[in-house]
C-alpha cells in the first residue's frame, strides 16, 4: 500500500471505516486485475482535479468504489464509470429539492414505492456525479433519470446521454451503475473468494 493511502486510513477514527477503506483498495486492484489481467504490483493509482480517484499506471481502465455499511462494490471499465450504493430507509422529503428536479418530485409523490424510488434517483444521480469526477459541484436537480425497462436506465445530462441500471438488493439496499456503454458484464465475488 502506498504511503498516502496509509495515511489516509490513519486519519480515519472509527476501526470499521479503517477495514472498509482498506477493503475497497484490495477489491479495486483484484477487479482491474482480473479485468486486464494485470499484476497489482504494477497499479499506480492517483487523483483527479476534484479528487475522483484514478489509475495512473493505465490510462484506459476506469474504476469507481462504494460502499454501505457492510457491502462494498466496484466497477471497472474502459470507459468512465460511477456507482453508488445506498440503504433504503424512511424518505425524507425535505431533501428532495436538493437533488430532485419538479417531474421527478412528483413522480416520488405518486409512486407505490416512495422509498425505493428515492433511493433510485439518490443513487443513480450520485453515480453519475462521480462518473464526472465532479460531486456536488454539479446539480444533482440537472442531472435526469429515464427508467427503461427492467433495471436498466438512461441519464441525461447537458445534452449528453449515459446508460446505467439500478437493482434493489435482498437485504434492501439499491445499488447504481452509470456509464456509456451497456452495463452487461458482472462479477459476483465472494467473501471467500477474495480473501484467497
Amino acid at each position: 500500500m502506498d504511503d498516502e493511502r496509509k495515511v489516509q486510513i490513519d486519519k480515519l477514527f472509527q476501526v470499521n471505516d479503517k477495514i472498509r477503506t482498506l477493503l475497497s483498495r484490495k477489491l479495486t486492484e483484484y477487479a482491474i486485475c482480473h479485468l486486464a489481467n494485470l499484476s497489482p504490483s504494477i497499479l499506480s493509482f492517483g487523483k483527479e482535479k476534484y479528487g475522483k480517484p484514478k489509475l495512473l499506471s493505465h490510462s484506459k481502465i476506469f474504476f469507481n468504489v462504494s460502499h454501505c455499511d457492510s457491502w462494498i462494490v466496484c466497477a471497472v471499465d474502459e470507459k468512465p464509470i460511477g456507482l453508488d450504493i445506498e440503504k433504503i430507509t424512511s424518505l425524507n422529503w425535505d431533501t428532495l429539492e436538493i437533488f430532485c428536479s419538479t417531474s421527478e418530485r412528483n413522480k416520488l409523490k405518486k409512486s407505490k414505492c416512495p422509498e425505493f424510488q428515492y433511493y433510485q434517483y439518490w443513487t443513480i444521480k450520485e453515480a453519475m456525479l462521480k462518473l464526472m469526477g465532479t460531486g456536488l459541484l454539479t446539480d444533482p436537480r440537472k442531472v435526469m433519470v429515464f427508467f427503461l425497462k427492467g433495471s436498466l436506465i438512461k441519464v441525461n445530462f447537458e445534452n449528453k446521454e449515459w446508460q446505467g441500471e439500478s437493482i434493489r438488493t435482498d437485504d434492501g439496499y439499491v445499488l447504481s451503475a452509470v456509464n456509456t456503454n451497456n452495463i452487461s458484464k458482472s462479477i459476483l465475488v465472494s467473501p471467500d473468494r477474495f480473501y484467497e
